[in-house]
């Protein structure tokens, strides 16, 4: 409930809350006396892509540098711990779907490739204490910096350009799934529906019963989205561990159910998105701006231009 705007509050100082309160989640599940890593370290890795949403939606206030700056420090965080967390949602992944398809999957390779993943498993969440230490310091200093950044407008011009901006990357690479449907394309689709779903929640007092219902099939989306991507990087270690096997073509089965589970989920997924991304980002912007100044009428409307100069200094800083 406290990943979001509230009713009263001045658009600077929720953006704060909200980004310290993700920082000390984050720093909480990080100590050494965490009994359960691996929910630790999920739980820190999702703290870090909201602060990483967050920055894309008041990119437009912070501007080019700053955003760079402090999203260089959650992506680096996250990317520490993603060893740990990807070897661990193969392991559980593989284990789901030995359980849906048993009679199919009952064969030694697969036997030893669930043995590997599972030793892999507990030895790379044990070395996750290691990095600890020095990421623990680098997110003590990024709080610091929260209450520098640059937030003064109080109005939809404070989210409007940077809600926009990640719309369009969701809709652009939605399109393009359709035309390539590589893992690569599926994947950085499911980045930008992640972090506009977590946009969308922070939005939610706007007008909480339609975003909601907007934000519950984002969920749907992404969880679809994730699944495909972890299958993919499973069928990707099979592969890599069936090198390794007398009988490398015991490992077909496991890849032919894999290939079908992931059309099955890659159809959901673009039925699905083409209803989200089904407007043009513009509209898409004005509607919940029209939500935002029902929400706060009494609010001044944000100066005129403002987009073109946060575009402005957006193509400044890539030359």
């Amino acid at each position: 409930m406290g990943f979001r705007l509230k009713d009263g509050e001045s658009v600077p100082e929720g953006i704060r809350r909200i980004t310290l309160a993700q920082i000390d989640r984050a720093l909480d599940q990080l100590q050494p006396r965490s009994r359960n890593k691996q929910r630790a370290i999920h739980e820190s890795r999702v703290c870090f892509k909201r602060i990483r949403a967050v920055l894309r939606l008041v990119y437009g206030e912070i501007g080019p540098n700053t955003f760079r700056i402090e999203n260089t420090v959650y992506r680096d965080a996250g990317r520490q711990l993603s060893a740990a967390r990807d070897t661990a949602i193969v392991a559980d992944t593989l284990e789901e779907l030995v359980d849906q398809c048993n009679k199919y999957l009952d064969e030694p390779g697969v036997k030893v490739i669930r043995k590997r993943l599972r030793r892999l498993r507990a030895d790379r969440l044990g070395q996750g204490n290691l990095i600890l230490p020095q990421l623990t310091e680098d997110l003590k200093l990024a709080r610091q910096r929260v209450e520098e950044w640059p937030l003064n407008n109080n109005g939809f011009g404070a989210v409007g350009f940077g809600l926009k901006r990640v719309y369009r990357r969701g809709r652009r690479y939605y399109e393009r799934t359709r035309v390539e449907g590589s893992v690569e394309n599926f994947h950085e689709w499911r980045k930008q529906v992640k972090y506009l779903l977590y946009q969308i929640s922070l939005l939610n007092p706007v007008w909480p019963k339609s975003l909601d219902t907007l934000a519950s099939e984002l969920g749907k989306l992404a969880e679809d989205l994730s699944e495909d991507h972890d299958l993919a990087v499973l069928k990707e270690r099979a592969f890599t561990h069936s090198e390794a096997l007398v009988d490398s073509s015991e490992i077909y089965k496991l890849i032919v159910l894999i290939n079908h589970r992931r059309l099955q989920l890659q159809y959901k997924a673009t039925s699905l998105g083409s209803r989200l991304f089904a407007e043009k980002p513009k509209a898409f912007v004005s509607r919940i701006e029209a939500y935002w100044h029902a929400w706060r009428p009494n609010e001044a409307q944000e100066p005129a231009g403002i987009e073109q100069l946060t575009l402005a200094a957006y193509a400044a800083s890539q030359h």
